[in-house]
């Protein structure tokens, strides 16, 4: 008798992060073939991908809009900017050649846009179609080709938006980075190390979890601060800065999140690049962008700017902002004032106050990060040896916010708390959002659909910052104008808690890709010499700019105006 065939099970290794194998588990046959591995919690939509990267949502038509739109595709892996190419100079060599005669062409250009009686008329007057006409027509004229209006174009605003600060003469730009090359872009972080906990924390009032368009609560004003320094002016991040160690990169948690969504911002904002030796400190403009955050910014029609021919009004894009601000740091204390928590370490910020100076009263939580690029080191079939680094290691040092927690048994969850603002439904720039007081607590999916449209880069960076900090959940607030021509008095309608990396989900963002645009721009600005860098988002176009500025670029000069000032009285 034949001996049977004998099946050997191979070997099985799982990958609890993602589709595929993972970085260590990569056989020495495949090692060397790259791939974009998929998350576990992205959607896959299409086997293959024949959208070139130039056929972004910023450049396509309107009517090709839609299904394309919506289906996204996000990948993880360790590796930034493995799969980005562009053949810039194979495209140059190519040029189109028309060898037809000009009484060809104009034969041509006739048979598409009609006799000179009107665009497929006869004669004057004659039979109009697709809203072209010849003399005496609809639209008037004499014939020949008009592009057809969409229904109410000719009531639309032409919406110009401004640059968060303008390059001057003495600034050089570096390098031009679009937003199609940037979505490409992919890196995976390891677990994040603690630093310590700042500060003292508010416990979470549970009873806000009971409010509803019915039973409204006003919004009160808090009589707290809270001191939003930059990096580089932070005093646990400036003593990281000051040991000798591989922590080569400080930011802020805000800084960090409008970098990661910076993809799907429309408003321009700007982040000044600090190079100290061997460091980076990745800082913000006092009274910039950052500090405010934008109010329907990713609507088909967002809020205008003051300008010379109106008037100053209270749903300008500057004035909302600031109330959204205001609004969102009232409610964070009103929803945690029922208990505090105190770490084990000091606020820092208020080591240095004067007799009378009001006291930061909020938690941070210092966190590192690596961003050192990892391979594995031996064969994967060795389960003693690890993943080795590529070049230096690098490590980055983020403050995060913990705006509150939720006491349960023993357990305490961190939460990242924001609220969302409504002003005027009827005003320009409103988003076509609904009533909250009337839809809220009846077509909430509706409400917040049309939030996650109007305010995409908002939620993003938010839901990032929460991921960052590495809160339990994300509560989002809704608080309305009691009245749409009072910016002054607002109440609370209600509430939606999220898991921050679900929600990221939600929005069509990935970790992993947001980790990927933050690597690129630390390992573009550690090859640059030391000095001062702007990486600003232009207004108008899909893609952010890096200048070298000179050294003294944005420092306040208020001394030296008291000097001159005082040499000029003497």
């Amino acid at each position: 008798m034949s001996e049977l065939p004998s099946f050997t099970l191979p070997t099985v290794f799982d990958n609890p992060k993602g589709w595929g194998p993972s970085n260590t588990q990569q056989a020495k046959d495949v090692r060397d073939i790259p791939y974009i591995p998929f998350s576990k919690g992205d959607k896959i939509n299409r086997i293959a991908n024949w959208i070139s990267p130039a056929d972004t949502r910023d450049q396509r038509d309107g009517r090709n809009r839609g299904r394309r739109d919506m289906v996204q595709q996000t990948y993880g892996s360790n590796s930034a900017s493995a799969f980005v190419f562009q053949a810039e100079a194979d495209e140059e060599s190519f040029s189109l050649v028309d060898n037809r005669g000009t009484a060809v062409k104009k034969i041509a250009m006739r048979a598409v846009h009609g006799t000179r009686g009107g665009a497929r008329g006869r004669g004057r007057g004659g039979m109009q179609r697709l809203g072209y006409a010849g003399r005496g027509g609809k639209f008037g004229g004499a014939g020949g080709f008009r592009k057809r209006l969409g229904w109410r174009d000719y009531e639309r605003e032409q919406h110009h938006r401004y640059a968060s600060v303008k390059p001057t003469e003495e600034w050089e730009l570096v390098q031009d980075i679009e937003f199609s090359r940037m979505r490409d872009l992919s890196f995976s972080v390891r677990e994040p190390q603690d630093v310590g906990f700042y500060g003292q924390v508010g416990v979470y009032d549970q009873g806000y979890d009971r409010v509803n368009t019915r039973l409204e609560r006003p919004l009160k004003v808090s009589g707290s601060v809270r001191y939003n320094a930059t990096a580089s002016e932070d005093p646990v991040l400036s003593k990281l800065a000051a040991k000798a160690g591989d922590v080569r990169v400080f930011a802020t948690d805000s800084v960090i999140a409008t970098l990661m969504a910076s993809t799907v911002s429309m408003s321009a904002w700007d982040v000044v690049v600090n190079r100290v030796g061997d460091k980076l400190f990745f800082d913000k403009r006092d009274g910039g962008p950052l500090d405010f955050p934008s109010v329907n910014e990713n609507a088909q029609v967002p809020p205008a700017e003051a300008n010379e021919k109106e008037p100053a009004s209270i749903n300008t894009a500057s004035m909302l902002a600031v109330e959204a601000r205001d609004a969102t740091f009232n409610y964070i204390k009103q929803v945690t004032e029922q208990s505090t928590i105190s770490y084990e370490n000091a606020n820092p910020f208020n080591e240095q106050n004067e007799a009378g100076e009001p006291s930061d009263d909020n938690a941070y939580r210092y966190r590192l990060f690596d961003l050192s690029a990892r391979a594995p080191k031996a064969d994967i079939y060795d389960e003693e040896e690890e993943e080795v680094v590529i070049g230096e290691r690098c490590l980055m040092a983020i403050r995060t916010e913990v705006d509150g927690v939720v006491v349960s048994g023993q357990s305490r969850k961190q939460m990242f708390i924001r609220a969302l603002t409504q002003h005027d439904i009827s005003a320009v720039g409103a988003g076509k959002a609904l009533d909250w007081r009337q839809k809220l607590d009846s077509q909430r999916g509706a409400v917040v659909a049309t939030e996650m449209k109007n305010n995409a880069t908002k939620l993003a960076r938010w839901a990032f910052q929460a991921v960052l900090a590495g809160a339990d959940q994300l509560k989002v607030g809704f608080v309305a104008r009691v009245s749409p021509r009072d910016r002054s008095r607002h109440g609370v309608l209600g509430f939606q808690t999220y898991r921050p990396s679900d929600f990221i989900s939600q929005l069509g963002f990935s970790e992993y890709s947001g980790w990927g645009i933050v690597k690129a721009l630390v390992d573009l600005c550690l090859e640059m010499p030391e000095g001062r860098y702007v990486i600003m988002r232009d207004p108008n176009k899909p893609l952010i700019k890096l200048y070298a500025v000179p050294a003294g670029t944005f420092e306040d000069n208020g001394e030296d105006d008291a000097e001159v000032a005082a040499a000029e009285d003497n």
